[in-house]
């Protein structure tokens, strides 16, 4: 069974952002395909010898003042701190710009942190279950203002508006479909073939205008 324990952490920096006035993405009216963005914290390893999946960085061998990497065919010796940067296509139609730093590193692999921007062109968010078993996958806050009668960015959800039971979300089917402030929103389902994403919301404000919601999202890029 997946553990979905609550990442209050994160949750607290979305809540921050918001606060701020720094919402994400806005919500688009329509279910037409659409382009989505993610901008995501993500700690990633890569064990000595193998690739990260998906992109050209290979760890190749431990040195006496760091480690060799081999990035896009191009050897660099990458010391704790270093930079490494890699931007391309990890699925059809999805595209990723990592800007990482090297963190770790032992003779058993390397660990890298930074942020990961993910774009995901022609979306077409289906709910289902998400296939969880890729390799690659990036995970992190998301925030998000969504205007009444609007979806709420990467899922089949929409905020139909203020109700005297809270806020009233379409696209739930027989599922309770109303939400006070702090009550959680859950989607899961597939952007497009081989992208897959869970989002773990919780609601922030609503009026007659719009949905302010923030929490954790996370994306696995192939089968």
């Amino acid at each position: 069974m997946r553990d979905y324990r609550p990442k209050c952490q994160l949750l607290a920096i979305c809540l921050l952002l918001l606060s701020m006035g720094l919402a994400g993405c806005l919500s688009h009216t329509d279910a037409t395909p659409q382009a989505l963005t993610y901008n995501l914290p993500t700690t990633l390893s890569i064990s000595r010898g193998m690739a990260l999946p998906g992109t050209g960085i290979v760890y190749e061998a431990p040195a006496d003042e760091g480690v060799y990497l081999t990035i896009n065919g191009q050897r660099a010796l990458k010391r704790i701190g270093d930079s490494v940067q890699w931007s391309g296509p990890l699925a059809a139609e999805t595209e990723a710009k990592l800007d990482l730093r090297l963190v770790w590193t032992s003779a058993e692999k390397v660990d890298l942190a930074g942020t990961a921007e993910v774009v995901i062109r022609d979306a077409a968010p289906q709910s289902g279950t998400a296939i969880t078993s890729s390799t690659v996958s990036f995970g992190g806050p998301v925030a998000y203002g969504v205007a009444q009668g609007s979806y709420i960015p990467g899922t089949t959800l929409t905020y139909v508006g203020e109700t005297e039971q809270g806020a009233e979300l379409g696209g739930l089917y027989n599922e309770f479909p109303y939400r006070q402030i702090g009550d959680s929103i859950v989607w899961e389902g597939s952007l497009r073939d081989g992208v897959y994403l869970r989002t773990e919301l919780r609601t922030v404000q609503y009026d007659r205008n719009g949905l302010r919601l923030a929490g954790v999202a996370t994306l696995w890029l192939g089968q």
